[in-house]
């Protein structure tokens, strides 16, 4: 049996499948969100409106950072796509 390579859709610079810090904080803050909203679907608890029950502000801000994060990781397969190839 043999192990097949495949490359990361992803591409980073020259570097093919390594994650900068600022692509591991998008994951882990779209990964809480996902955890969130499976709680409410699933178990109907909000999380992050518990935790920020009596600061509303701070959970629209999560709320914000999450999408955020979510528009930000759907751009990483098209950066570098539109370079000039001179």
């Amino acid at each position: 049996m043999s192990i097949i390579k495949t490359q990361s859709p992803f591409r980073f610079g020259d570097h093919i499948g390594t994650l900068g810090t600022l692509n591991w904080l998008a994951w882990a803050t779209v990964v809480i969100g996902a955890l969130n909203w499976g709680a409410v679907g699933l178990f109907d608890i909000n999380l992050v409106a518990g935790i920020f029950e009596a600061q509303p502000l701070l959970a629209r801000a999560v709320y914000a950072l999450v999408g955020a994060a979510g528009m930000y990781l759907l751009s990483i397969p098209f950066q570098g796509l539109f370079k000039d190839a001179g």
